[in-house]
């Protein structure tokens, strides 16, 4: 399913051999299995801004509770029906050591390495205002240091923390006295 789906990628940026390497824009984020941010498993997905297709994930988990009772051979099968991957890089993709809120940084490092060997790369990110692995992507030079990892600002986020300041702004300015469009407070 996904190698279908990046042949469709690819064509939408007018590439017709599977052997090009083409500079896409992508969105990533993160999610936990969970609410709260209790979960030890998440994952990581890379969109394509123009397709609005996910071309890629990485499945984290940090602890593997009683890996015995898992049916491998079952979750093998299905993971590699639906996607046309080696189902164990994705369902027990890593063991994340460290800090918790760096699994979204380590995700990405991982997801923008092997981006070359499914053909594109990934030079043009959108994402929350979490930047992260954005920081993390450009410090290590995952292309080189001729490719530089372009930040792209979502106008979501950006209005939402202009929303924010300004009614700050407003509150600030009202505990001062001061009235906004000629009217007075209470009136």
């Amino acid at each position: 399913m996904l190698f279908n789906i990046r042949k469709d990628v690819k064509e939408a940026y007018g590439s017709r051999n599977d052997n090009d390497v083409i500079d896409i824009g992508v969105s990533y984020d993160g999610s936990w299995l969970t609410r709260a941010h209790t979960s030890n498993i998440r994952i990581g997905c890379v969109i394509d801004l123009l397709t609005g297709f996910v071309i890629d994930f990485q499945v984290c988990q940090s602890v593997v509770k009683n890996v015995s009772t898992l049916n491998w051979p079952l979750a093998k099968m299905l993971l590699n029906s639906i996607f046309g991957m080696k189902a164990i890089e994705i369902f027990a993709a890593s063991h994340m050591s460290g800090h918790l809120a760096r699994w979204k940084s380590k995700a990405a490092i991982k997801l923008w390495e092997r981006s070359e060997s499914i053909g594109f790369r990934y030079t043009s990110l959108l994402s929350d205002g979490d930047s992260k692995a954005f920081l993390e992507l450009n410090e290590r030079k995952i292309y080189g240091s001729q490719v530089e990892i372009k930040k792209e600002e979502c106008i979501n986020h950006v209005s939402k923390r202009l929303g924010t300041a300004l009614r700050k702004t407003v509150k600030d300015w009202r505990v001062k006295g001061v009235t906004f469009w000629g009217k007075q407070h209470g009136s």
